[in-house]
């Protein structure tokens, strides 16, 4: 069954032990990060994550039972100031409703500063499943694996064999084609060496634009294209027509004719839709009483944005607000102009581009993975579960008159962060910066595996999750894209000033590396074999207020923490 927003509203408090009257009047405060901050954590004591709390020492060493499942669910290109608890942006309000992330704010610990090794899709995807920074992979843009890769060991397999967890994934994972056992497609056509992903079962599909213009004979059995190119649709005027041809009319504008319309473009062949369903089918098929791992990787809000008609429908009578330094880009279509009834009474067509359809993807995935976590607790499995949502990397979204990623500016390399689950706090805002190359690190931790592979450098988040001081943080995190490397580091204000906060250092080493700069960045040196730029994340969280020209000691003290060769 499909849950809409609404629905998630009304049903996501049966997650976990109902809360009291006056905790649900607590919620719109909740929703005020500085109001967050000072909750009473006893509000929403849970016995059950309490005693699995207590054992979070012996997890190493205990049985099978012992050990939680983790479910991850992966969100692709999702700005961080998107995550339905932000409210307002230098812009105007953001009403953006994501009912089940603010409950998971609530049962668990929200990260508002989680860099990514690379902001973009493959890069990003090959530091979290090697346990490698950047540059350490060699995966520097979206071109495939090299065979050097089929060699390396993966965090999922030392899942699968080290810690015996049954591991799987669905969706669009951006990874190595050729797997030993799950390959993405039938035929190999380059004769590709095979290598083992770590996979205990998984159902792999392609992004939203490959679904659309990839040839069936090259890419045979790819999960969402079968399942596209098997099924007929109706379309408006009651004929049939197939569902991969009405999907690639919306996606790309390019199957037959007239095929994209309100009636054969439903949430029922949508690709995030289709990657929850595979989500449920593995959960549906795993074994009993084994720990089970599960990345759910879903294609969207990543371009073509494109929401169906009912989707297009929620978000059209808000208000979205405008880019920063970009007045009047990304209008949303379906309020700017006119539609006439089609023969089933619905308004609109599906519709693409916009900020507006941004936010119907997002809070589409919301309720999606919603239905994806409550089908675990109707499987019984919830109190023992870890659940994290993140993204692979963030999204410029006009901001500065650029959308996109591969920036080193915060809405692009930074994304969206809850963790919930045994063991973790309630109600808890981290507001110093973390990489979600460590969310590997952490499920080995939780996992019990302690001897990584050579090379690995993950490291876990578990000292947060726990508030545990005792156990060790990583000093700063990282990112990287081509032309720019940084480095985020929490420090003091200033020397006069202890109050914490997080410096951003970059290094481009050409103009490139400045794609999307604000109008206050200072710029490139003309001739120059880099640039340096520096900006307090917390203070100035858009990157509008650079402090290159007024804080050498800053720089003085990050410089030395970028990748060697870099802006030194």
């Amino acid at each position: 069954m499909k849950l809409s927003s609404l629905a998630a509203v009304a049903a996501v408090g049966t997650l976990l032990p109902s809360l009291s009257s006056s905790q649900e009047e607590r919620s719109s405060s909740l929703r005020k990060d500085s109001e967050r901050r000072q909750l009473n954590l006893n509000q929403f004591h849970d016995p059950r994550s309490e005693f699995i709390k207590q054992q979070t020492d012996a997890m190493q060493h205990n049985s099978d039972s012992a050990r939680p499942n983790i479910l991850f669910l992966l969100l692709d290109q999702w700005r961080p100031d998107w995550d339905g608890l932000h409210k307002s942006t230098l812009t105007g309000p953001l009403p953006l409703n994501m009912p089940f992330l603010e409950e998971m704010s609530r049962r668990g610990t929200h990260f508002t500063r989680a860099y990514v090794p690379s902001p973009f899709c493959g890069p990003s995807r090959a530091c979290l499943a090697f346990g490698k920074e950047y540059d350490a992979t060699g995966v520097m843009d979206n071109k495939r694996w090299s065979v050097d890769h089929t060699q390396w060991t993966t965090v999922y397999k030392l899942l699968r064999d080290d810690a015996n967890y049954h591991t799987m994934s669905c969706g669009k994972d951006d990874f190595y084609e050729w797997d030993y056992n799950f390959p993405k497609y039938a035929n190999n056509p380059n004769n590709m060496p095979l290598m083992d992903l770590g996979f205990s079962d998984a159902i792999r599909s392609d992004g939203k634009v490959r679904v659309a213009k990839d040839a069936d004979e090259l890419f045979k059995n790819e999960a969402y294209r079968t399942y596209l190119n098997g099924i007929t649709v109706q379309k408006d005027d009651g004929n049939g027509i197939n569902a991969r041809q009405a999907y690639k009319g919306c996606m790309i504008g390019k199957g037959v004719p007239d095929g994209c319309d309100a009636t054969s473009f439903q949430n029922e062949i949508y690709p995030d839709d289709f990657v929850k369903d595979k989500a449920i089918e593995l959960l549906n098929r795993k074994p009993a009483g084994k720990p089970w791992f599960m990345q759910v990787n879903f294609p969207g809000p990543h371009p073509p944005i494109v929401s169906t008609s009912r989707m297009a429908a929620s978000v059209m009578e808000r208000q979205w607000p405008d880019p920063i330094n970009n007045p009047g880009a990304l209008r949303c279509p379906q309020q700017t102009q006119k539609f006439k009834l089609n023969n089933r009474g619905q308004i609109l067509p599906p519709q693409i581009d916009g900020r507006c359809n941004y936010a119907a993807e997002l809070e589409n995935l919301d309720a999606l993975m919603f239905s994806i976590v409550k089908h675990v607790e109707e499987m019984g499995e919830l109190y023992n579960t870890i659940v994290i949502v993140a993204g692979d990397h963030g999204e410029n979204l006009g901001d500065n008159g650029v959308s996109g990623k591969g920036m080193p500016w915060h809405a692009s390399v930074s994304t969206p962060l809850f963790i919930m689950g045994p063991g973790v706090r309630h109600g808890r805002v981290h507001e110093g910066p973390v990489s979600t190359l460590d969310l590997g690190g952490t499920w080995l931790d939780y996992a019990g595996v302690s001897a990584l592979a050579p090379g690995m450098t993950t490291a876990s988040l578990r000292s947060i999750l726990a508030h545990d001081t005792s156990l060790p943080r990583r000093p700063h995190v990282s990112s990287g894209y081509l032309e720019w490397r940084t480095v985020i580091k929490e420090m003091p204000t200033s020397p006069e000033d202890p109050t914490l906060t997080s410096y951003k250092l970059i290094c481009a080493r050409s103009p490139k590396g400045m794609k999307g700069a604000p109008k206050s960045a200072t710029p490139y040196p003309a001739g120059a074999p880099w640039h340096v730029m520096l900006y307090d994340t917390q203070r100035d969280p858009e990157d509008l207020r650079p402090l290159d020209q007024l804080r050498p000691d800053v720089i003085a003290e990050l410089l030395p923490l970028l990748p060697e060769g870099w802006c030194r």
